[in-house]
Formats: structure tokens, C-alpha cells, sequence
């Protein structure tokens, strides 16, 4: 909550309270969001490799507690925030901007922010997911994943209706305030568990795995693999790491496969290949176990389905940027005198998320069980198939709706009298989609890696997130590049009115079709790591 807190309506902020130019405050936003959604991977390559979830998490949740303490100081004391400038002041450029001190100190908040998500993103859910025996625990560990995000989508839904309220109508110091006491709490309560927390200890750099394989499997690429065609007796005869030490947490171990067979000759003894006292390896970049073999394995095969959910990230973002858009043209009112904050139309969409999560997992997914004799109903490629399907149609709604919005505001002089919420199917079908994509990816990555990698998985979740961010702004530019007419705009032009966001929604309705079927040709050739 308190991370959506002020991201969502940064770009806002800065503009208002920070009397910041637009353009600057838009660079800065896009620049704080994107460090954001790559600052996992950071965190969980130090987490693997060398701290631990549970440190990388404490160290995040401290760093962010901090930010949002800089932040709210940032709205409440006069020393760190430019004078108060008016609207009319602001239209014409004359507000005096922020000086030196007040960028220092609103960047180290930033920064202590992204320092925070790059922490506790990667490790909150998989630091959870290792209370449970993978195991014995199937049926709840996939409650798990549903549980947290219901609870995720809930907190993004009260910072976008009653915080935003807040900052909106009361102050933003109160607005980033509350959050961050929220935030203090809940940092109490983690710590009261520790002495029961189960810990997984961090087991090296997986990227220098990758390469070791990558260099051993080059190097005896003219041997032969015996029995080709027979895993477990391949299996036999290739190396595996000595049993663990004594007092040491034993990991998953992953059987071997002959999806990727090539890779297995990283595995092959020669003569030349010596083995130290403790049986491990002289030279690791020439023999490489079998575990590690496959944990590469791993990591390869996901990377096809993880180009699919970037490319459903695209979708994610084109809808919230350009439905934000519709928003600001149509009438905002609730009621006759009450009126909401553009951004807090997107309360709608995590709302229908938090809401179907439930209803799934407690009525859809027995009665799907007994149909398909599966575990929760679907699987985790099924699960992602039926969230690409479904998000075809938002943008199909999208199209028809602003095709009615944008008659209307023609009409009415560039701002539609027709209610915001609109905008509302759109945004709940999208929820649904959500519901079986986001959560499927987000289950897929911390069950498809590797035990002991599942920060890494979970650090994949938001690159594609970030990834999405970046390429939605590279889908638009060659549209409107494909799209410009003599002396205009393309489709997608920086006045909604003058351009046709109709036409952009049912092109990205085509691009996710195509996604569905990308997704379904990978799926088919993909095995899970148990299989």
C-alpha cells in the first residue's frame, strides 16, 4: 500500500506540490518506475547468492519505511517542498520550482524506495512460500499465491480509493502519512515471528551456474550421451554433487530430463575431469552437475512463456495509460456533488481482481477439479491461457466505448458528459484476466525455478512488468509512426479527440490474439520440472 501509495500518483505530485514542468515530472515518474520493476533482480541475485530472503527482505522493508518517512516529510515541512503555486500560476510557467536541497532530498527518498521494492519484491512471496513443504503442501501453498495477491490487490485498491481521497481533498502529508504508520506496523508484526520462521540458505550466484553449463557442455559437445533415450540410466552414469554436509538444508533435487539433452553433456566424466577430496569438482567450468544442469534447464525452458507475459504486460499498460486518458475527458461525478480522483477509477480494476480471486479458488476451482482431475482445476500454463484469452476482450469493449466518448466529446466541445465509469467493463474484464494471467505467472515462476531460486522467479514477474512499461511506450510510437496521416497525428496522438483510440484498441486486441496463440505453441512443448 504504501509503495502505491506514491507511485501511482507521482506524476501528480510532482507537478502539484513539487511545481515541477510536466515533461520533467513525466521523465522522472517513467525513470522511478522503471528503476522499480529492475530492481528485483537486484535483490534477488544478492538474496540467492549471498544473504538469504530473510535479510534482503528485513534490509528492504527497513530502506522503504525510511523512503516513505522522507516522502512525508517531503509534504509536510516547508523547508523541503517549493512555495505553494496556484493553478493559473502553473498553466503559465511562473511557479518557482524546487531548489537543490528539495531534489536531494526527494531523490534520496526515491532512492530509498527503490531500494526498498528492488528488496522486498523479489523475497516477500518466496521467503512465504518457504514456510510450506512443496511437497506435502500443494493444495495450500496454491492458496498461498492466491491469498497474497488478493491481499496485494485490496492494498492497491484502498491507496488508490481512501489514500487517494485523502491526498486529493485533506493533504498529501496526511495522505503518505497514513501508509507509512501502516507500514511500521506490519514491520512489527513480521518481526515478532522470526524465531519461527523456517530459512533457506542462500546457495550461490545462479549466473555463474548458467555460464559454467553453457562453458562445459561447448567444451564436450563431440561426446556421445549414453542411453539417449532413457533418463534414469543416463542419469546414473553423468555426475551428481556429493550428498550435503551435515546440518545443511537439503534442497530440492531436480531428476534428469532429456528435454534439452545437449546441456546433460555438461554432466559427462572423462579421464580428465578430477574431483576434489569432498567430491566435488577440481574444475567446475569443465564438469557440472546434474542439479546444475537442470536448474539451467530450468531457467530456459521458462524463458519462451515469459516472453508471452510481457507481451501481456504490453496490454496491461496500453489499457491503464489510455483508459486515464478517457477518464480525464468525461465527468467524474458520483452522485450530484461528489466527485473522484481521476486515478481512482483504477480502484475498479484490482477491486474485480481481490473480488474473483475468492469466488475462484472456492467455487470454480473444485467444480473444475472434478471435471479435469487436476490440482486446483487448471494448471499453470491453463491457468495463463484462460487469462490471454479473456484479455482480447477488454480492448474490444475499450474500442466501442471510446468510439461512444469520443462522439460525445466532439460534440460537447472536447470534454464528454457521459460518466466515468464507462470505463468500468473494461476495466473489470481486464481484473479477470488479471485474476488467472498475473497470478498464474506469478505462481508459475516461484514453482517452475529451482527451490532454492525462487526469488529469481519472482524477480522475473516484474521484469516483465518493467518490460512491458518500456515496449508499450515502443508500441504506440511505431503505431502512430504506421498510422500518421499527411499533416497529423497518428492514431494515438496526444489529443484522444483528434486522434483514433479506437482503432489502437482493436489493433492491440489483434496483438493479443497473436499472444494467445504464441503462448498456446510454447506451452505445448513445455514440461514441468517435476515431470
Amino acid at each position: 500500500m504504501a509503495f502505491s501509495a506514491f507511485s501511482q500518483p507521482i506524476t501528480n505530485y510532482l507537478i502539484k506540490h513539487y511545481s515541477m514542468k510536466a515533461n520533467a515530472a513525466t521523465d522522472l515518474a517513467n525513470i522511478f518506475s522503471g528503476t522499480s520493476s529492475f530492481s528485483p533482480v537486484v535483490g534477488a541475485f544478492v538474496a540467492d547468492a549471498f544473504c538469504g530472503r530473510f535479510r534482503i527482505l528485513l534490509f528492504g522493508t527497513i530502506a522503504g519505511f525510511l523512503g516513505m518517512v522522507a516522502i512525508t516529510l517531503t509534504a509536510t515541512i516547508h523547508q523541503l517542498k517549493p512555495p505553494s503555486c496556484g493553478v493559473l500560476a502553473r498553466q503559465a510557467g511562473t511557479c518557482a520550482g524546487p531548489s537543490g536541497l528539495q531534489r536531494a532530498v526527494l531523490y534520496i527518498a526515491m532512492g530509498l524506495l527503490v531500494v526498498g521494492t528492488g528488496a522486498t519484491s523479489p523475497t516477500s512471496l518466496p521467503f512465504g512460500a518457504d514456510q510450506f513443504d512443496e511437497r506435502r503442501h500443494k493444495e495450500g501453498l496454491r492458496r498461498y499465491y492466491s491469498g497474497y495477491y488478493v491481499f496485494t490487490m485490496m492494498a492497491t485498491f484502498l491507496a488508490l480509493t481512501v489514500i487517494a481521497y485523502v491526498q486529493d481533498k485533506v493533504s498529501w502529508g496526511l495522505g503518505f502519512a497514513i501508509p507509512t504508520a501502516l507500514m511500521l506496523a506490519t514491520f512489527v508484526v513480521f518481526l515478532v515471528g522470526t524465531p519461527w520462521y523456517v530459512y533457506v540458505p542462500p546457495e550461490g550466484s545462479i549466473f555463474a551456474s548458467v555460464a559454467r553449463v553453457a562453458v562445459a557442455s561447448c567444451r564436450k559437445w563431440r561426446l556421445r550421451l549414453p542411453h539417449p533415450n532413457d533418463a534414469q540410466r543416463q542419469e546414473a552414469l553423468l555426475y551428481s554433487d556429493p550428498p550435503p554436509a551435515a546440518g545443511r538444508v537439503v534442497v530440492f533435487r531436480l531428476p534428469l530430463t532429456l528435454q534439452l539433452s545437449f546441456l546433460n553433456k555438461a554432466a559427462i566424466v572423462t579421464d580428465a575431469d578430477e574431483k576434489r577430496p569432498d567430491g566435488f569438482p577440481a574444475r567446475p567450468w569443465k564438469l557440472c552437475s546434474v542439479q546444475q544442469v537442470e536448474e539451467v534447464k530450468c531457467i530456459v525452458k521458462i524463458i519462451p512463456i515469459w516472453i508471452s507475459g510481457v507481451l501481456w504486460f504490453i496490454g496491461m499498460v496500453e489499457i491503464s495509460n489510455y483508459t486515464f486518458l478517457q477518464v480525464l475527458t468525461m465527468d467524474l461525478h458520483m452522485g450530484k456533488s461528489f466527485s473522484i480522483p481521476p486515478v481512482s477509477i483504477f480502484a475498479i480494476f484490482y477491486l474485480s481482481v481481490a473480488l474473483f480471486l475468492p469466488i475462484y479458488e472456492l467455487l470454480i476451482a473444485p467444480v473444475a477439479q472434478r471435471l479435469t482431475k487436476t490440482e486446483g482445476g487448471l494448471t499453470l500454463l491453463q491457468r495463463q491461457g484462460v487469462g490471454l484469452a479473456i484479455s482480447v476482450l477488454p480492448f474490444v469493449i475499450a474500442a466501442m466505448v471510446e468510439r461512444r466518448r469520443r462522439d460525445s466529446a466532439l460534440g460537447h466541445g472536447g470534454t464528454s458528459p457521459l460518466s466515468v465509469f464507462l470505463v468500468a467493463p473494461q476495466l473489470v474484464v481486464m481484473g479477470l484476466s488479471a485474476a488467472f494471467s498475473m497470478v498464474g505467472q506469478m505462481e508459475f515462476y516461484n514453482t517452475q525455478f529451482p527451490h532454492q531460486m525462487r526469488t529469481l522467479g519472482n524477480a522475473a514477474f516484474y521484469c516483465a512488468q518493467g518490460a512491458g512499461n518500456y515496449l508499450a511506450t515502443l508500441v504506440v510510437n511505431v503505431v502512430n509512426a504506421r498510422t500518421r496521416r499527411r499533416g497529423g497525428g497518428g492514431w494515438v496522438s496526444d489529443d484522444i479527440n483528434a486522434g483514433r483510440l479506437d482503432y489502437f484498441y482493436y489493433a492491440m486486441a489483434v496483438l493479443g490474439a497473436v499472444n494467445l496463440v504464441y503462448f498456446l505453441v510454447c506451452s505445448n512443448f513445455y514440461r514441468y520440472k517435476d515431470q
